[in-house]
């Protein structure tokens, strides 16, 4: 019997301790008394590799190929880089992989190869209107970006939809490097937009110009200084020069680029907007400004001229506004949408000369209205009195008449109104026909005015 015990007693020592051994609680305990040399071995072979491969993995991704990037052979159907080039000659790798970067966005793609185009007075197709040479002094070039309307916002991301509503064809990007100040790289970053019409460019210029900041119009060029900060729309093209910083150098730097590129681009004449409000009416050219869409927030409201006539310092907001139409018939049913449009906002004040419809808005007791003139639409927005808005109306109705033949036959309408698009590029969205005042039966309907955006739409 003691015997039968003793060997229970065994066996259940033995049961605990392969308990222990499965259920260690100490993880650097081991069971084992001894090892063999060659495992230490192993052990810190295959650790080494692994660290090798982490470091090669980290290394890489910092330092990417950029012809993994190409993929113009197997999208265009040609050779790969390379194919069909004599040895030593790089330019058709070159150029494959800007074709490739500037699909993907990417500035790398669009960078000049070292030594192309250095001395040769000509700038490349990715240079766009950034003229060849910018460097100078201190400074030199970085890497040049060029994008398209539809990968701009790679590089602008949140603002890309501004520019595209003004009908943004391209971006250009170059980053100037200087010397070191203070620890710190001096540099200036120019972004050269092609808006394709210079009364986009003008338009795009002067939304993002603050009212209190007076702008220069001469020679072509409406441009304007701020700071560490220069802004050109010249022709086509709407130009950005943002500096590092506000040391004299950057701002000598700043101010040397926007007379390069005042000298390299051509001019245009002002649009015939510009003309109406400046040479007619004698406002300065810094209050007027077009809007391509969307123009106080109405969907239908495109490609109009607008002149702020209240002081920049002034609580009051009040604008004239033109629009040019292809004839009498389309400018009366354009201005019955304006007068539809704010009545939405507000309540009949009276009729006023030549038919108008006055409105006081709901809210800022403001008064509003539109008519038709000859091919014409004119209106006043924003007037702190009935009797201010019908003296300003009277003006326009003067302007016009006295309008150069040479500007009148300026005065057409956008060739692209009939797909214009919101604010943020959406399309407004359409409506049904409704009836016009005394309108005969045979006649067509009009369309509609928009109502008012309401924030988080794509019209406002």
């Amino acid at each position: 019997m003691a015997k039968q015990g003793e060997v229970a007693k065994q066996g259940e020592g033995k049961k605990g301790s392969d308990e222990e051994r499965i259920f260690v609680k100490d993880g650097f305990r081991s069971f084992r008394r001894t090892y063999k040399l060659s495992e230490v071995y192993w052990g810190a072979g295959t650790g080494a590799v692994l660290l090798g491969i982490v470091g090669w993995v980290t290394w890489k991704g910092a330092h990417p190929d950029p012809s993994l990037f190409d993929m113009s052979a197997a999208l265009e159907g040609g050779p790969p880089p390379g194919e069909g080039s004599p040895p030593g000659d790089l330019e058709g790798v070159d150029a494959s992989e800007r074709r490739a970067g500037q699909r993907m966005g990417a500035p790398r793609g669009s960078e000049e190869p070292a030594g192309k185009g250095a001395g040769t007075g000509e700038a490349s197709a990715e240079r766009g209107p950034l003229p060849p040479g910018l460097a100078a002094g201190a400074y030199r070039e970085g890497k040049i970006g060029s994008f398209s309307a539809d990968t701009m916002y790679v590089k602008i991301n949140g603002r890309a939809g501004y520019f595209q509503a003004f009908g943004a064809k391209s971006l250009h990007t170059l980053t100037l490097e200087g010397p070191e100040s203070d620890g710190a790289t001096s540099s200036v970053d120019i972004e050269a937009y092609d808006l394709a019409e210079s009364r986009n460019a003008i338009g795009a210029y002067n939304g993002e110009r603050a009212p209190s900041i007076q702008s220069t119009a001469e020679d072509g060029s409406t441009f304007h200084t701020d700071r560490n900060a220069a802004f050109l729309a010249r022709g086509r093209y709407y130009i950005r020069f943002i500096g590092s910083d506000e040391s004299p150098a950057v701002v000598a730097e700043v101010r040397r680029l926007l007379d390069v590129f005042r000298r390299s681009i051509a001019g245009e004449e002002l649009p015939w907007g510009f003309a109406f409000f400046v040479d007619q009416l004698k406002l300065p050219a810094s209050a007027v400004t077009y809007v391509k869409s969307n123009a106080f927030s109405f969907g239908f409201a495109r490609d109009v001229y607008k002149a702020q006539l209240s002081a920049a310092d002034s609580k009051d907001d009040m604008e004239a506004f033109i629009v040019a139409l292809a004839d009498a018939d389309a400018a009366a049913a354009m201005a019955a949408q304006y007068a539809d449009g704010f009545a939405s906002m507000g309540k009949p004040a009276g009729p006023g000369a030549r038919g108008v419809k006055w409105i006081e808005d709901e809210f800022l007791a403001t008064f509003s209205g539109a008519s038709a003139r000859e091919r014409w639409v004119i209106g006043v927005r924003g007037a702190p009195s009935l009797e201010r808005a019908k003296a300003e109306l009277d003006r326009l109705v003067q302007a016009i008449g006295a309008l150069p033949e040479a500007v009148r036959a300026r005065a057409v309408p956008s060739g692209d109104t009939e797909e214009a698009t919101g604010e943020y590029g959406a399309a407004p969205s359409a409506a049904p026909p409704v009836d016009l005042p005394n309108q005969p039966e045979d006649e067509p309907r009009a369309t509609p005015p928009g109502k008012p955006a309401e924030e988080g739409s794509d019209e406002y």
